[in-house]
């Protein structure tokens, strides 16, 4: 079986200041050269599930966040998700925001366009 990774690659949370710890990360599903396979977006209940099916499946995460102002992406981990402060756009890094990832998009003359789900 193929190994697949998730890159993910920006956030969106909502608007109302209570609930901005309630936000969805966009990715990419990656397969092992580096392909997309596909664009998806996940609740953090979503991606913490995901996160754990692939420490049971394989002993390790699946999933990647690549930071603003980085060079590289960087792993996900549990551990992420603990006792990190609230305020932080998310729990494990300074992603982009959905706007701002398209930004990145349109300045690299993509014909692709990110837009929010309704919920």
């Amino acid at each position: 079986m193929t190994r697949r990774t998730n890159l993910a690659i920006a956030v969106e949370t909502k608007k109302h200041p209570k609930h901005q710890i309630d936000y969805k990360v966009w990715y990419l599903e990656l397969d092992e050269s580096g392909q997309v396979l596909g664009v998806g977006v996940k609740t953090k209940e979503d991606l913490i599930k995901s996160l754990f099916e692939s420490y049971q499946k394989s002993g390790q995460s699946n999933w990647r966040a690549f930071l603003k102002g980085a060079d590289s992406s960087c792993a996900i981990e549990a551990y992420d998700f603990i006792s990190k402060n609230s305020q932080e756009n998310t729990h494990f890094g300074n992603l982009p925001t959905l706007g701002e990832f398209q930004q990145t998009i349109d300045a690299l003359q993509m014909n692709l366009q990110l837009r929010s789900i309704a919920c």
